[in-house]
């Protein structure tokens, strides 16, 4: 659902002056600015808001009841314990009984990802035509990473968002090179995502990593944990909690005109 407010702004004017251009009226010493800001209503699930059941089988409910005139979901969550998630077709590929850990399978697609409490996941269900993050695949994830680089960069991570495409071809895990519109820090992956879609509703679901927990390198090779990162990584910066990216993360959404 799209807002539209009129905010009156009172400014000073060198001239005196008596007119209406383009929406601005201009009188003796001041003037009156008339601003439209668009706002879209949004629901938000905050990683406070407690589940029964597992993390990905939510996302696919929300994904499942979603409607059209439904307002847009982002939600926050995270694994309290070490967990796997995997897309489904990965999950067929694999054998599931051999992980060394519990797994959830992810109704959107993407390698295996290993969670834990030095992560933050979030999920995003909306319309395709939605402005603010849907279009094709490739302008929804770019659209979704540019939100997500915004919050990291307010809190002093100047990441960056990667331009070439990786077909992850035998790689063991998401992180082990970073894929076209997701976003490196020093040149390592910090973030990944993955979307599916159905008709005319996405769901995209993504984990931004605080560090690289020593869980990812007692179980995969050290040369596959080379190209990845946390955003506590570097200690001379002043460590992020899990509540203040996914406040940031909420507030990028705010400055471009979402409400929650």
């Amino acid at each position: 659902m799209l807002k539209v407010h009129v905010v009156a702004e009172v400014r000073s004017a060198s001239n005196f002056s008596d007119s209406l251009r383009g929406g601005v009226f201009t009188s003796s010493l001041f003037y009156f600015q008339r601003k439209i800001l668009f706002t879209m209503k949004w629901q938000l699930i905050p990683s406070s808001w407690v589940i029964t059941g597992g993390q990905m089988a939510y996302d696919a409910e929300l994904f499942k009841a979603f409607q059209m005139d439904s307002n847009p979901i982002l939600r926050f969550f995270f694994f309290p314990k070490s967990t796997f998630t995997l897309g489904r077709l990965e999950a067929r590929r694999i054998p599931l009984d051999k992980l060394p850990l519990p797994y959830e399978i992810r109704p959107t697609g993407g390698r295996l990802v290993l969670h834990g409490e030095a992560d933050l996941c979030y999920a995003i269900v909306a319309c395709k035509d939605n402005s603010l993050v849907g279009g094709t695949l490739i302008e929804s994830y770019c659209k979704i990473s540019k939100l997500i680089a915004l919050g990291l960069q307010s809190l002093g991570r100047d990441v960056q968002m990667t331009t070439e495409k990786h077909l992850g071809l035998g790689d063991p895990h998401c992180f082990s090179a970073p894929s076209q519109a997701e976003l490196t820090w020093r040149g390592k992956k910090i973030a990944g995502g993955a979307q599916a879609r159905e008709g005319s509703i996405f769901l995209q679901q993504g984990v931004i990593l605080l560090s690289v927990a020593d869980d990812w390198r007692n179980v995969f090779p050290a040369s596959s944990v080379e190209n990845m990162a946390g955003l506590n990584d570097d200690v001379s910066l002043p460590m992020i909690k899990r509540e203040e990216l996914e406040r940031a993360l909420i507030r990028a959404f705010e400055v471009k005109g979402v409400e929650f």
